[in-house]
């Protein structure tokens, strides 16, 4: 699920993390050739960022994990209960 950036911050290693407006974080490393993203190395080209989307794993797994419950019997309410655990940040 695409959510967008609200800032940024750097983890115990300095690599750049960004923050999603879920609550979840996501690694925005420069790597290449793995990853080209040279706009994290500067604040304004980060800055520059704010707003766009990410693809967001632990959103995409609590969907899932929502889905995967209601199929196999649960209510709405218990999907969601298993859709958080899977989703906390």
């Amino acid at each position: 699920m695409q959510r967008r950036i609200v800032g940024f911050h750097q983890d115990a290693d300095r690599h750049w993390v960004a923050d999603l407006e879920c609550g979840h974080a996501q690694h925005v490393r420069h790597e290449p050739p793995l990853q080209t993203r040279p706009w994290v190395l500067a604040e304004e080209t980060r800055s520059a960022h704010l707003g766009t989307t990410l693809a967001c794993a632990s959103c995409e797994a609590a969907d899932a994990a929502y889905q995967d419950a209601r199929l196999q019997g649960l209510c709405a309410d218990g999907a969601s209960e298993v859709a958080r655990r899977r989703g906390e940040p």
